[in-house]
């Protein structure tokens, strides 16, 4: 750096300091060349002189900045400064962050002051370090996200068990009375209510990334293209809606299921942040580079493309207290009884849990953004489009091995199937299952079983089933993420259910798994 660039005085000052030449011409270059801004301060906290680094920092020019005062310089109360500075003089050094502003921008700034660096004059050496505070406060936000979510995934796994209970024997009773029974419209509204139930405890799960999600290979393009015609009846008329599909295949390894509710819930805020006269929200897919994301939607997944999906609104914004919150469970803006605050939660546990990130970008009266990550995968000769099934209801004859720790949830769905014609033997625990397939292996035709069980999990015990049954047929029933299950498209005979679930559900994917499977060798 030219030497010329600070003040004959402040070069003065620094060839007079009490050190011996190999001592000064250090310090000189430090001040010189420092990345880091450097102010030399005399006891009234007047600009002696600055390096180009300060000049930079705080946006003022060399010759503008001597003699300027250090409190004019930061937008701090005049006795965070004093405080600072009496500190200083007592203990000849000090540390403060101050804030800096220019317009809009405001910029948090670290200043290590040290004291008598020569007579009466002062060293403060200031950081600008306004993105490491961001970067703490997300991922302290971070971990509060996440301990709340883990509360809220365990108090949803219980609820869970309740409601199958609950909605199997209510549909059970709909069952049993005639057409016209005055009571059949007091259990089709415990029916209803506990449906609503079910969709809280399932946002919940999502939030708290305990939801069992089936990934498969999908494309996002596909994906908003079969939510389209639903989001253009859900939105006003006054509202327009665009669809910007990547170019190429955008594919990722997705519950689709899931990613369609993902895509609505956003699109549903930014319907409820337009104004009364309308407005437009628009959805856009593109493939990025790694490079080009700000966020890393996991450290343990290293893909070198993502697949961008963005929501935006031209609605009223978001205010800077709240965007801090916005994936806060029963956190809303919206008037009580427009929202119960978990949608955006259940899009954040989603779309964590699918290995993806999201951001939002926000200025009160100018709409808001909703960005989201996700790896992309490799394409394959066959991709899904869409997501569900739709099973008839039949009875059957087979005979069902149904595993079930909780005991209500077992007695019920052993009451249904038996209804429905199925020979069912129950098992409380993984070991009593294996002790009563081993006699039985050959007329047992489905292995019914939780998820997350004491002793074993499911899907450990399925293996051990299958082994001596390849033609085994086997239903997952959970409502909690605990362990991956390997359900591939190539096995038409193993599904998943998620809890709670209906009666007519339940025996539907019971009858459809037995039909796919294998025929059974002779």
């Amino acid at each position: 750096m030219d030497e010329g660039f600070i003040s004959a005085h402040a070069r003065s000052i620094l060839y007079t300091l009490p050190m011996n030449r190999s001592e000064l011409l250090p310090f000189r270059a430090v001040f010189f060349e420092a990345a880091d801004a450097m102010l030399i301060l005399d006891d009234e906290r007047l600009v002696v002189d600055a390096n180009r680094a300060a000049c930079a920092l705080f946006r003022v020019p060399g010759d503008a900045i001597r003699s300027r005062h250090l409190d004019s310089l930061v937008v701090d109360e005049a006795e965070v400064i004093a405080a600072a500075w009496r500190e200083l003089m007592a203990l000849g050094e000090a540390k403060r962050e101050h804030q800096i502003r220019f317009g809009d921008d405001v910029r948090i700034v670290e200043c290590s002051y040290r004291a008598e660096v020569h007579a009466h004059r002062h060293l403060c050496i200031a950081r600008d370090i306004t993105e490491r505070r961001a970067l703490e406060a997300r991922v302290a936000q971070s971990e509060k996200i996440e301990s709340v979510g883990r509360l809220a995934g365990g108090i949803a796994h219980d609820f869970n068990n309740l409601l199958t209970a609950i909605l199997g024997y209510t549909e059970l009773l709909i069952g049993n009375k005639p057409e016209g029974d005055p009571e059949l419209g007091d259990l089709h509204e415990i029916q209803r209510a506990g449906q609503r139930a079910a969709v809280l405890t399932q946002q919940l799960l999502a939030f708290g990334r305990k939801q069992v999600l089936l990934p498969r290979d999908v494309d996002l393009n596909e994906i908003v293209k079969s939510v389209q015609t639903m989001l253009a009846r859900l939105i006003r008329e006054d509202v327009t809606l665009t669809c910007t599909p990547a170019p190429e295949p955008a594919i990722v390894r997705v519950d689709a299921a899931q990613f369609e509710q993902v895509i609505v819930n956003l699109v549903l805020n930014a319907r409820d942040a337009l104004p009364s006269s309308g407005g437009h929200i628009r959805i856009e897919v593109a493939r990025v580079p790694r490079a080009r994301v700000d966020v890393t939607p996991d450290p343990h997944v290293r893909a070198a493309e993502y697949i961008r999906l963005r929501v935006i609104d031209d609605g009223i914004g978001i205010s800077p207290e709240a965007r801090p919150h916005l994936f806060e469970p029963f956190f809303t803006t919206k008037q009580l009884g427009k929202g119960n605050g978990l949608g955006l939660a259940s899009v954040y546990g989603i779309v964590r849990q699918s290995n993806g990130s999201i951001t939002v970008e926000s200025e009160l009266g100018k709409g808001a953004t909703f960005t989201i990550h996700l790896p992309a995968a490799a394409p394959k000769r066959q991709v899904l489009t869409g997501s569900g099934e739709r099973l008839a209801v039949v009875n059957g004859c087979e005979t069902i091995l149904l595993v079930e720790d909780e005991d209500s949830v077992r007695v019920i769905v052993a009451a249904v199937l038996r209804r429905h014609g199925y020979n069912v033997l129950e098992a409380s625990t993984p070991s009593c299952a294996m002790d009563l397939f081993e006699p039985r292996r050959r007329e047992i035709d489905l292995l019914l079983t939780d998820v997350v069980m004491p002793e074993m999990n499911g899907p450990a015990l399925a293996r051990r089933l299958l082994a001596q049954r390849p033609d085994l047929a086997v239903l997952f029933i959970s409502g909690y993420a605990d362990v991956s299950l390997e359900i591939t498209d190539d096995n038409p005979a193993m599904g998943f259910l998620s809890k709670p679930f209906q009666a007519s559900t339940l025996v539907g994917r019971v009858s459809g798994l037995l039909a796919a499977r294998p025929t059974q060798a002779v």
